[in-house]
């Protein structure tokens, strides 16, 4: 006896799509958002695509499953693609760390600067059934402003060593806090810098402490005059035996900052903002807002 096939059920394409589609994104969004139930009396989070499955068998009891069900089979197709682009993207990140470990390898037999090495595969995390992420720079531009972020981390450690000499010793390595209200915050500036770079480039808290007792060993005559040409050469010249603001002017100062900063990000994720000129607009209405 030949079975009849039900022709009102769609079966599911093969994967020819190069990606996916915005509905069918729109679709795995959904699918993955969780939601409060109640179920047998009690309250539950689950993710719609559960709800969906229950309620197609629900449904199917009843002998009507078709609209759900293809709903679910295009959730499904959907995932399908979804899985199939992060296994090319975790494919081409270890061809990429595979690559740039050879050249690596090469720059150093060279005896090359290997900061050159761009990006370098330390750097390429393969997150297996996610993608990759590079936690660095990927190109020169890039190098250019984490090699900047350094330089203005080491001239705040520098400060710190010199506040230290004119302020008294108030600082507390071991919680990255000042303890004194009246005392300069270079220690914290350094930090928030330190932090904000990639792992590789980044200090230990007590690779900093190395630097601030390597200063101690300067007169205080000579931190002066350090610190003083360091500024100079930064471009942002200071006066001779200047203090930065007070630990909690800064914190407060940096609180606004990061919060409009995060703004910002989310305005960009948005799509509220979406020029380069647009971006460098508003962080140049946040520093002169800063600066009132």
């Amino acid at each position: 006896m030949a079975v009849k096939r039900n022709k009102s059920r769609k079966a599911t394409p093969k994967l020819t799509q190069p990606g996916l589609t915005s509905l069918q994104k729109s679709l795995l969004d959904e699918a993955g958002r969780k939601v409060t139930i109640t179920s047998e009396g009690h309250q539950q989070e689950v993710l719609v695509e559960d709800v969906l499955a229950r309620k197609l068998l629900q449904t199917a009891a009843t002998g009507s499953p078709h609209a759900l069900s293809n709903s679910f089979n295009e959730i499904i197709l959907a995932q399908r693609i979804r899985q199939q682009t992060i296994e090319a993207d975790v494919e081409f990140a270890h061809r990429v760390k595979a690559h740039q470990q050879k050249l690596l390898d090469k720059a150093r037999k060279e005896g090359r600067d290997l900061i050159t090495v761009l990006p370098h595969p330390d750097d390429i995390e393969i997150i297996p059934g996610v993608g990759y992420k590079v936690h660095g720079p990927w190109d020169e531009a890039e190098l250019k402003i984490v090699l900047a972020n350094c330089a203005r981390r080491d001239l705040f450690i520098l400060q710190a060593g010199l506040e230290e000499r004119l302020l008294g010793s108030e600082a507390d390595l071991e919680r990255d806090t000042v303890t004194s209200e009246g005392s300069g915050s270079a220690l914290l500036l350094a930090q928030f810098f330190n932090q904000g770079l990639p792992e590789r480039f980044a200090k230990s808290n007590l690779q900093i402490i190395q630097d601030l007792f390597g200063l101690r060993r300067l007169t205080k005559r000579e931190l002066l005059k350090i610190t003083h040409q360091e500024w100079a050469s930064f471009g942002s010249p200071k006066p001779r035996g200047w203090v930065t603001p007070t630990f909690n002017e800064t914190r407060a100062l940096l609180e606004v900052i990061t919060d409009e900063c995060a703004e910002l990000f989310r305005d960009v994720l948005d799509g509220t903002i979406r020029s380069d000129r647009d971006i460098a607009n508003r962080l140049q209405d946040l520093v002169r807002r800063l600066k009132q």
